[in-house]
């Protein structure tokens, strides 16, 4: 059995022997670039949560129904996603029709994060 110290006795004993773990230091390390935080401007907020786009996001989704980006692949998932084919930031008309596109959630997340990197899809001119 352990004998029963007190809490005095127990500070006195840290302080004593300094038994209490440290923070290391940071390094810095110049051969390794700094980390820089996701730095994706979400300036269409108002727009994507007003009532209008979620309606008519909605409807577009019960009319087209499967993921473009699946159909073209012969495969068939349900869209998730109404989406810009051109982003709003590069000047496209946000109530264009002919500018959305219904996809899956894994073509969504792929397309969102090849824009977050400055790839940019262009419409198919139509012939």
């Amino acid at each position: 059995m352990w004998p029963i110290i007190s809490m005095a006795n127990q500070r006195a004993f840290r302080s004593k022997n300094k038994t209490m773990p440290n923070k290391p230091k940071q390094i810095k390390r110049n051969w390794k670039p700094e980390r820089k935080s996701f730095d994706r401007v979400k300036t269409n907020y108002e727009f994507y949560n007003s009532w209008k786009w979620r309606k008519r996001s909605k409807l577009f989704k019960e009319n087209n129904p499967i993921c473009v980006k699946c159909d073209q692949n012969d495969m068939v998932s349900a869209a998730m996603f109404t989406d810009h084919i051109q982003r709003i930031e590069d000047g496209a008309d946000p109530w264009d029709e002919s500018n959305w596109q219904s996809l899956c959630e894994f073509h969504h997340n792929q397309k969102s994060g090849r824009e977050a990197h400055g790839y940019k899809e262009h419409k198919e001119k139509s012939k």
